[in-house]
């Protein structure tokens, strides 16, 4: 293979591993715009439901006919929903996957300092990682088919207590929507719309990353390995906790999400000059400290945060809480609470008023 060296001085794995974390909080982002696309076809099915539940007025015995007549309506209405949603959301993975895979191959070409024949898997490849390949121990569709018979598990239930209790039925459809003064999150609906907002995240991640790791198992050649990279905050999970700085082989071992709602990642770890049977002569010398071969150095998500332009610290944060992350010092874990909660403003000025002090807040 012919290769052109260039000019390219830098500590190669630790610029991948920049651009990579920089995508994934970005990917973070993305992944709030499919769930929001993703709800909005399963909420337009909410109100057609409370309508049927009218129905149920006079309705005193849940092993009538009449009852089970209602609750296959109901089911047919969700279920239609849930199987849009499931295809939208397929259909969002694959375009996903595609758009990864160029991304890394982009991001591989950029940041070499050779000239490498950077392999992009096919289409194919990648549609089957994103519908062949499960999360989690289930596949996509399973996933989706699954929280579409637990919810209407769950309604079929709520439904029997309120009217084994006597409720009336504005009782029992609050049971179904919840409350206007809670937002109607305390409702059955209201516990779907989050496990599906779960969904729909831990999905993008896992699509993401399986489309990485097609690339990466395409490109042995170059690639040798895989570093798990961990978001290091008060919500990051024992098992990503573990696993941060791991390496693992390019075509084997354990691969985000590791969980449901895993925001952890995965760079590549570029082989050496002598790995890729490159003599150390033959290359420049500002080219040679930078394909080392090396993992990144150790790179916490707030030491790396710190190192970013103050403009991408109040995009990330927000303005007040990056002045108090960059001018009152304080640490990242501190946005949150033990059960992994953010805290707001209010709550920060109260529990760290020395570093809201030295912001100037």
């Amino acid at each position: 293979m012919t290769m052109k060296l260039t000019a390219k001085p830098m500590a190669l794995n630790d610029d991948i591993l920049d651009a990579e974390v920089r995508h994934a909080i970005y990917l973070q982002r993305y992944g709030g715009g499919v769930s929001n696309r993703i709800l909005a076809l399963l909420n337009r099915t909410e109100a057609d439901v409370i309508q049927k539940m009218a129905r149920l007025e006079g309705i005193t015995d849940f092993k009538s006919k009449r009852f089970n007549t209602l609750l296959d309506s109901i089911r047919a209405t969700r279920k239609k929903a849930y199987t849009e949603a499931g295809e939208s959301l397929k259909d969002e993975a694959v375009d996903l996957a595609q758009y990864e895979a160029g991304f890394q191959v982009a991001l591989l070409n950029k940041t070499i300092p050779i000239q490498w024949n950077v392999v992009l898997p096919s289409k194919e490849l990648l549609r089957a990682a994103v519908t062949s390949r499960p999360f989690q121990g289930r596949l996509l569709k399973e996933w989706v088919k699954g929280m579409e018979a637990r919810e209407f598990v769950l309604l079929k239930d709520q439904l029997r207590i309120g009217m084994v209790e006597g409720e009336t039925l504005p009782q029992i459809i609050r049971r179904v929507r919840g409350t206007k003064a809670l937002n109607y999150v305390d409702g059955l609906f209201g516990k779907s719309r989050r496990e599906v907002d779960a969904l729909v995240r831990t999905a993008v991640n896992h699509v993401h990353n399986a489309a990485r790791n097609e690339v990466g198992i395409a490109n042995r050649d170059l690639i040798k390995g895989v570093e798990w990279v961990s978001t290091l905050d008060g919500r990051t999970t024992a098992i990503c906790r573990a696993r941060d700085n791991n390496v693992y082989p390019v075509d084997s071992g354990p691969r985000p999400p590791a969980h449901i709602r895993c925001r952890s990642t995965v760079t590549f770890v570029t082989k050496s000059w002598k790995e890729l049977g490159i003599n150390l002569q033959e290359a420049p010398a500002g080219t040679r400290a930078s394909m080392n071969g090396q993992v990144p150095d150790n790179l916490s998500y707030g030491g790396w945060l710190r190192k970013q332009p103050r403009s991408f610290v109040t995009e990330t944060l927000g303005s007040r809480k990056a002045k108090l992350f960059l001018d009152g010092n304080l640490k990242i874990d501190k946005f949150v609470d033990r059960r992994g909660n953010t805290l707001n403003l209010d709550q920060l000025k109260i529990k760290e008023s020395a570093a809201w002090d030295k912001a100037g807040l």
